[in-house]
């Protein structure tokens, strides 16, 4: 199914939440129950760093329109196999080689497991940036499920 433009964002995540949380929690008990010097520097850093990753560690992405949250994974290819991945992508996305790396076209697909979608949209690299040179495709997971290893 052809899909005309999807919007994504990058946030947090569940496992960045849990992540910062436990920093704070390890470096709290580092620097107040086990008060001793040098730990509890080491304490304090660890406060610190979970709270900034509180606010910078972004994992997952959302969709703009229905609010579902989706993971990110990006493959390269060479410019050379533009024709061969567009007719993969509109038919069977299963059939491609992730292994024929490259540079020139990037395939992002972003899927989530727990709605059984994917999105999957084929760019190419023309100077200074990636232009889409696809539409974005919904595919159920079991569609893609060996690009998603």
């Amino acid at each position: 199914m052809i899909k005309m433009e999807k919007k994504f964002i990058k946030t947090t995540s569940i496992t960045d939440i849990i992540i910062s949380i436990s920093l704070i929690i390890c470096g709290s008990a580092l620097a107040f129950i086990f008060y001793q010097k040098g730990i509890d520097f080491v304490g304090y850093t660890l406060i610190i760093l979970g709270i900034i990753l509180v606010f910078t560690l972004k994992s997952s992405y959302k969709d703009l329109e229905t609010g579902e949250r989706y993971f990110k994974k990006e493959f390269s290819f060479q410019k050379k196999m533009k024709s061969s991945i567009l007719s993969a992508i509109a038919s069977s996305p299963n059939s491609i080689n992730t292994k024929e790396e490259g540079n020139g076209l990037k395939l992002i697909i972003y899927y989530s497991k727990s709605y059984e979608k994917a999105y999957i949209q084929l760019f190419e690299y023309v100077p200074f940036q990636f232009h889409p040179c696809s539409k974005m495709y919904e595919y159920d997971i079991n569609n893609i499920k060996t690009l998603i290893k």
